[in-house]
């Protein structure tokens, strides 16, 4: 026979464990990031049309603005990436800034001729820039 203190913190510890499981129910799902969905929109602002050599930094970066309902989109994830011709465009992801502007290096590749680099921000439509390349 158990006594009146040994039932009181058997009821205890089985109260304590339910309040633990239903606690781990909360852990399962996703936490609240915080962020709101947007609908964004690219433009391209300049670094469109250079013209440099292969295999060198064109003279200007390529600057795109990201707007969110018309509105400068400020920290927001821009991925830039060549299309054609090879080089290199760095960095390879931005944030756009207070103005929703966000910027790159673009290096041309080896080949003369049309090359081209782009900027995507999630599912926007990309900006396509061309560039020509000069020699070999």
């Amino acid at each position: 026979m158990i006594g009146p203190r040994a039932a009181t913190l058997g009821l205890m510890a089985a109260a304590a464990g339910s309040m633990t499981l239903a606690g781990c129910g909360d852990l399962l799902q996703e936490p609240d990031t915080g962020t709101i969905p947007v609908q964004v929109e690219l433009q391209e602002v300049s670094g469109n049309a250079q013209e440099g050599a292969a295999r060198a930094p064109l003279g200007e970066p390529l600057r795109v603005r990201v707007l969110n309902e018309g509105q400068p989109a400020s920290r927001l994830w821009v991925e830039w990436s060549v299309a054609t011709g090879g080089g290199e465009v760095e960095p390879r992801n931005s944030f756009s800034d207070a103005n929703g502007v966000a910027e790159a290096r673009w290096t041309l590749g080896p080949s003369g001729g049309t090359q081209q680099a782009r900027a995507v921000v999630r599912e926007a439509a990309p900006v396509i820039f061309e560039a020509t390349a000069e020699g070999q």
